[in-house]
């Protein structure tokens, strides 16, 4: 880059980054920004990793307190809300309020989003 000052940083980084990265060497920028990546990689990995570890069950398995019709309304009803296809996402449990209740989770670019299913337990629907 020639003349001017230098680009501006990214409103979403805190002062102390910034702070910090305009204090190094182009070598270490560098370095910097390899590990940045390599570690932002790594961290969706590892979140990929965590919401299958959450996963109560696969989509296509309906739960034991759940006739087959019922839980098929009810998750064809959260993929519509959810706006995904319907081979995509995993069934998580989630508790609120000492309530158990199943989510839809899927990741979108760097997010896990989530959309509400139904009740753990049919009867409390």
């Amino acid at each position: 880059m020639t003349g001017g000052g230098p680009p501006a940083p990214p409103e979403e980084l805190p002062a102390y980054l910034v702070d910090a990265l305009e204090s190094q060497s182009p070598d270490r920028l560098r370095l910097a920004s390899n590990y940045a990546l390599s570690l932002a990689g790594w961290k969706e990995s590892r979140a990929d990793q965590e919401l299958q570890a959450q996963s109560a069950q696969d989509t296509d398995e309906v739960p034991d307190d759940w006739d087959d019709e019922t839980w098929e309304d009810a998750l064809e009803e959260a993929v519509d809300k959810a706006g995904i296809a319907s081979t995509k996402g995993t069934i998580t449990t989630k508790t609120i309020n000492d309530n158990d209740y199943y989510y839809l989770q899927w990741r979108d670019g760097e997010q896990i989003k989530s959309q509400y299913v139904a009740p753990v337990s049919p009867d409390r629907e």
